[in-house]
């Protein structure tokens, strides 16, 4: 399967579930109601979670960073991310939070910074950023750059196409792929969705092509930009 995660799946197939009444076996397309072919979806099991987990949600992600103050102001004023807290861990270490307020979604203003604190631990979506003050940060390589165990972060905006024209309009925002741009499956988007060449030349050019169909597809109203570090964010529409 190629897809990224399940919820990238459903966007894809979200519309059209009133015709998805049979399992796709993997060797062939779903056909859906506006007539267009799709690739096949394996549905995760309705088996519910262990009530051990009860409680339990993804609260943040974390990144290395090269630039702490860079990337603080990158995530604040482009993708409106509070700083929560910094902490001096040592001489060279810090560790910073950044979050979105909590009131509406991004209900900017809406929280104080000890309010976000408070509910820091009650929150998704957070950004924990290390960084380790050293001359030589050569070991620090984006997820655009080289496969990594950190393939890029995920931002849902209400217009995808107003945020793009909002971005372009940001001189230090790199965009790797405008909404409607096919996603192809080589360069720093196919790197950072986990397509590295190391990985690509082990499978067929026919494969690749099935692949470049696939997330172009997938990923067609999707933006890709870069934040400071060279990490890959993914911008997809609400709907």
């Amino acid at each position: 399967m190629y897809f990224k995660s399940p919820f990238t799946a459903t966007l894809l197939v979200a519309a059209h579930m009133a015709s998805l009444t049979t399992a796709c076996s993997p060797s062939t397309f779903s056909t859906r109601n506006d007539n267009s072919s799709g690739p096949p979806i394996t549905w995760g099991p309705d088996t519910p979670s262990d009530p051990a987990t009860m409680g339990y949600f993804l609260n943040y992600f974390s990144i290395n960073v090269k630039n702490l103050t860079a990337t603080l102001d990158f995530y604040s004023r482009v993708f409106g991310l509070r700083h929560i807290f910094t902490v001096q861990a040592s001489e060279h270490l810090s560790i910073a939070y950044m979050g979105h307020s909590q009131g509406g979604r991004n209900g900017t203003g809406y929280q104080t910074t000890a309010e976000l604190n408070r509910d820091k631990n009650n929150a998704a979506g957070l950004v924990e950023m290390i960084y380790f003050d050293i001359p030589d940060k050569s070991h620090l390589q984006a997820s655009s750059v080289r496969t990594n165990t950190f393939g890029h972060i995920g931002v849902i905006v209400p217009d995808v196409e107003a945020a793009q024209a909002r971005l372009e309009a940001l001189p230090d925002v790199r965009i790797l792929k405008r909404v409607g741009a096919p996603t192809e499956s080589e360069g720093e988007v196919a790197i950072a969705n986990g397509f590295p060449p190391e990985a690509l030349a082990q499978i067929s050019a026919e494969e690749r092509a099935t692949i470049e169909a696939v997330l172009s597809a997938i990923n067609e109203r999707f933006l890709y930009v870069a934040d400071p570090d060279g990490n890959m964010i993914e911008v997809q529409p609400q709907d």
